[in-house]
C-alpha cells in the first residue's frame, strides 16, 4: 500500500508506510520522530528504527535536494569517454563541486586528469569557452580538486 494521496495524514501512518510499506497498520513503538523517517535509523530517539528512504529514484536523490543533475563527458587519455554528472550547471562547475556516478547520487571516486567535451564549453574557469575545460578529481570524495584550460 502506499500513502494515501488525500485526506489526513498521520505520523504514524508513515512510520507504518516506511517499516512496513502498509500505511495504516502494523505496530509502531513510541515515539516517532520526523528526522529518523527521513533520514533513516533511530538517531533522533525514535522507538523504531526505519530505513533510509529510496535514494535510487529521481524523487529522491542521495543529497534530498530534489537538485537535477546535470551531465557532461569526460575523456582521459587511453580511457573510454566517460558519462559523470554534477548538480551544478556546467558555467559554475568549479574546485570543491562534486561529481556524481549517477543521478541517484552515487559520488564517482575514480578520480583522475580529464579534459571534458564538448570543447568551447563556457565553464567558470575556462570563460568564453577559450579552451577544454580540464579538471582533476579526488578518489574517495568526488569533489573536484583542480581546473584549468586546455586541450590535449
Amino acid at each position: 500500500m502506499a500513502v494515501p494521496t488525500s485526506g489526513t495524514l498521520t505520523i504514524e501512518g508513515l512510520a507504518q508506510e516506511a517499516l512496513y510499506g502498509t500505511y495504516g497498520s502494523g505496530t509502531i513503538t513510541a515515539p516517532i520522530f520526523m528526522y529518523d523517517l527521513v533520514n533513516g535509523g533511530n538517531s533522533a530517539g525514535s522507538g523504531n528504527s526505519y530505513p533510509l528512504i529510496n535514494r535510487c529514484c529521481l524523487p529522491n536523490p542521495i543529497d534530498g535536494t530534489g537538485a537535477s543533475y546535470y551531465a557532461f563527458t569526460l575523456y582521459q587519455s587511453g580511457s573510454s569517454p566517460l558519462t559523470v554528472y554534477t548538480t551544478r550547471v556546467l558555467t559554475t562547475v568549479t574546485v570543491g563541486t562534486i561529481i556524481y556516478a549517477n543521478t541517484a547520487g552515487g559520488i564517482y571516486t575514480g578520480g583522475g586528469d580529464f579534459i571534458s567535451g564538448p570543447s568551447g564549453t563556457a565553464w567558470a574557469f575556462c570563460s568564453g569557452g577559450g579552451g577544454c575545460p580540464a579538471i582533476s578529481t579526488n578518489t574517495s570524495t568526488g569533489a573536484i580538486t583542480g581546473t584549468g584550460c586546455g586541450c590535449p
